[in-house]
This record gives C-alpha cells, sequence and structure tokens, in this order.
C-alpha cells in the first residue's frame, strides 16, 4: 500500500506541475500587461516559503528556450515602453514654462496654487506608477535571463 501510495503521490504532482508549466506558458503568451506583471510579482515576491521560491524556480527552468526568450521579449518592451527618462530633458522646461504663464495669468487666486499643485500631484503619481511597471519587468526580466543562460550551459554541457 505505501509504494502504490507514493506512486499516486507522484502522479499528482507531476499533474499539478504540467498544469500549473501550462498556466505559466499561458500567462506568457497570452496575459495582458498589467495581468502578466501581477502574475510574476505575485509569484516572486518576498514573504512565501522557501519550497514554494524553489519550485517556482524548477518550473521557469522547464520552459523551453523559445518561451524564455519570448518572456524576455515582452518584459523587455514593457521595460522600454514605461522608461520616459528620455522626455524629461524636454519636459522640465515646458512645465516650468507652463507654471510661470500660469502663476502670471493668475497671480491672485489661491485656486491656482492648488491647480498647480494638484498637476505636479498628478505628473508624480503617473511617474511613480510608470516607474513602478518598469521596475517589476526588469526584475522579473533578469529572472528569465539568468534562467535562459544557465538552460543553455545545461545544453552546451550535455
Amino acid at each position: 500500500m505505501g509504494v502504490n501510495c507514493k506512486m499516486n503521490k507522484k502522479k499528482i504532482n507531476k499533474k499539478k506541475n504540467n498544469e500549473d508549466l501550462e498556466e505559466l506558458e499561458n500567462a506568457i503568451y497570452t496575459y495582458h500587461k498589467k495581468e502578466l506583471l501581477a502574475f510574476f510579482f505575485e509569484k516572486t515576491r518576498i514573504g512565501h516559503d522557501k519550497k514554494e521560491y524553489k519550485r517556482f524556480q524548477s518550473l521557469l527552468y522547464k520552459l523551453d528556450i523559445e518561451c524564455l526568450e519570448f518572456a524576455i521579449s515582452r518584459f523587455s518592451h514593457i521595460d522600454i515602453i514605461h522608461d520616459h527618462s528620455k522626455y524629461v530633458p524636454a519636459f522640465i522646461p515646458l512645465f516650468a514654462a507652463y507654471l510661470t504663464m500660469f502663476f502670471n495669468f493668475y497671480e491672485k487666486h489661491g485656486g491656482a496654487l492648488a491647480f498647480a499643485a494638484g498637476t505636479i500631484a498628478a505628473i508624480v503619481w503617473i511617474i511613480a506608477v510608470e516607474r513602478k511597471h518598469r521596475n517589476q519587468a526588469i526584475s522579473i526580466m533578469k529572472i528569465f535571463e539568468q534562467i535562459k543562460v544557465r538552460k543553455e550551459k545545461d545544453r552546451s554541457k550535455g
């Protein structure tokens, strides 16, 4: 009875691993940007049990090279579209000109100050959200790159 129980447990674990691998591939190939980031952020966030991290890493290692490359390209694309640093040199002088004109026009209104403060707060919030998405994408992309390198190294050895 002990041998049958172990064999059934192995079959159940293998079936669960296959389902998890399929879910992982579906996430990589079909999830939208926000869903994709949320899925991988949840899987890699700090606070999980060590066994969960190791299980997830081994699951990632089971992905084929094409899937890893596609994941790297998706996260690289997310990184690129959320990189707004290239606009900062043009944005700061335009914003300064906007505030100067705004205060020259409404110099005696308290509402003008509140509107300018609200505008600045909104811009800072948007930049913070975009930076958060970019940082998540970069960290997840690094995981995929490391696994791809390790997998290619193992492939060249064997």
